[in-house]
């Protein structure tokens, strides 16, 4: 029995990677696949005059949601106007308006294998852009959800203009994250989707006054008033705020392979309200996707020595062991 007792090492960032940090990330997707429980109603509303609404609800939502949990909300400073106005220009804007031209040049299924292309895109790109080496493991998981998302999905036909659709929804979809984690230490995931959602919601509705001047009423009626609620207040402000708390939490690179969940949300809230089950295929990439997780998220054979490590204390140098 030693006179001393050892001080345990601070845990490094990398142990934020478990599965408690998870959730976050995990209910966020959950939240965004849930919104096809409302697109029905969404589908006769003007498209800039809808996005206007939904994110003008979010920044209510957030407001009132930090408040009520008394998280404390900043403005963004100078410094921080670059990260703000880049995710909301690719990750909102930039991301519906590539959705609005993909529709009429891409089957659906086809934007949605493009989007499920997202976890292994962060999984290079977050590590990348911060000077450091994409984690082996997160790669490798990255690239399994991203093919049981696309299985999921399923993969329909484009055109070219469809294809490149495509490929900005990719980079729109990672460009929100990668903005965001720039901007999280100082302003926090409430401040920043506060933000973000503002300038959002300024854009579309300058866009709509231009391009749609929709009337006012159209937006008011009870099923797309709580559609507008549903996707602003929950589909949108919840979903940001669990999204950018895991992201702050676990890092974009291994938050992103909750990206893949979406996906299997959406299917099975589309089957309980009626439509076609998930087919064999599907499932699989249910299956997939699960994998996909287990190995991003399984502590490697180091990181569990490491932990029999400082879990069992060692007696400091040039201490002696005292016998009783």
């Amino acid at each position: 029995m030693t006179t001393t007792s050892p001080t345990p090492p601070a845990p490094a960032r990398s142990s934020a990677r478990g599965w408690r940090a998870l959730w976050p990330g995990l209910s966020a997707m959950a939240l965004l696949g849930s919104s096809v429980a409302v697109i029905d109603a969404t589908r006769a509303l003007p498209v800039f005059a809808l996005q206007s609404a939904r994110y003008a609800v979010a920044v209510v939502a957030i407001v009132v949601f930090a408040r009520l949990f008394g998280v404390p909300l900043v403005l963004p400073r100078l410094r921080d106007l670059g990260w703000v106005l880049g995710g909301a220009a690719t990750g909102l804007i930039g991301f519906n308006l590539a959705t609005i031209v993909g529709t009429a040049h891409a089957e659906p299924a086809f934007l949605g294998a493009a989007v499920g292309c997202i976890p292994l895109v962060l999984a290079l790109a977050a590590p990348l852009t911060a000077a450091r080496r994409p984690a082996p493991r997160l790669v490798v998981g990255a690239v399994i959800v991203s093919a049981g998302a696309i299985a999921v999905t399923g993969w329909g036909r484009a055109d070219p203009l469809g294809v490149l659709m495509g490929l900005a929804l990719i980079a729109c979809e990672a460009g929100l994250t990668l903005f965001g984690a720039r901007a999280l230490p100082r302003m926090g995931a409430w401040s920043y989707s506060a933000a973000t959602c503002a300038v959002a919601a300024l854009v579309f509705g300058a866009l709509s006054v231009v391009a749609e001047r929709p009337d006012p009423a159209v937006l008011v009626s009870p099923a797309a008033l709580g559609a507008v609620v549903y996707l602003g207040a929950i589909a949108t402000a919840l979903a940001f705020v669990l999204w950018f708390t895991g992201v702050g939490r676990m890092g974009a690179d291994a938050a992103g392979l909750c990206a893949g969940t979406a996906a299997p949300t959406a299917a099975l809230v589309a089957a309980s309200l009626g439509a076609a089950l998930p087919s064999l295929g599907a499932w699989l990439g249910m299956a997939a996707i699960a994998l996909g997780l287990v190995i991003g998220f399984a502590p490697s054979v180091s990181a569990r020595r490491q932990r029999r490590r400082t879990a069992s204390p060692q007696p400091e140098r040039g201490t002696v062991p005292r016998r009783r």
